[in-house]
């Protein structure tokens, strides 16, 4: 078992006691305000640089999503020319062939050989 001790320190009631012991809680109420208000005060600040973070991370998704919009209708329009590049690539192919070529002319001007005959119907 552990032995106690009577305390036998008793604090001193003097005025000048009385006024220390004044001075020393105004001066820890004192510490407390300015320990609270400084914490504030970097609450304050890190809420602030938090928002304005927020805010920009915002706008760059916000510009993330336009961008991607456009590389998609790029892209889409990117497939509709090469489709057509590959169809007419293909025309002039065929152009270069003289069957072909005799074949348009006769079916979109209308001529005709030496001793045939053209029939037009109307539709």
């Amino acid at each position: 078992m552990k032995k106690r001790f009577k305390n036998n320190i008793t604090n001193i009631n003097t005025p000048f006691a009385r006024q220390r012991n004044r001075e020393r809680t105004s001066e820890q109420a004192y510490r407390y305000h300015v320990h609270v208000r400084r914490a504030q005060i970097i609450l304050g600040v890190f809420v602030v640089l938090f928002l304005i973070l927020a805010i920009q991370l915002i706008g760059v998704k916000r510009q993330q999503s336009k961008v991607n919009g456009n590389i998609a209708k790029a892209n889409t329009t990117l497939a509709q020319k090469q489709s057509t590049n590959g169809k007419l690539k293909k025309q002039v192919k065929k152009l270069h062939d003289p069957n072909y070529l005799q074949e348009l002319v006769r079916e979109k001007y209308n001529y005709a050989k030496d001793g045939e005959t053209l029939y037009n119907f109307v539709k």
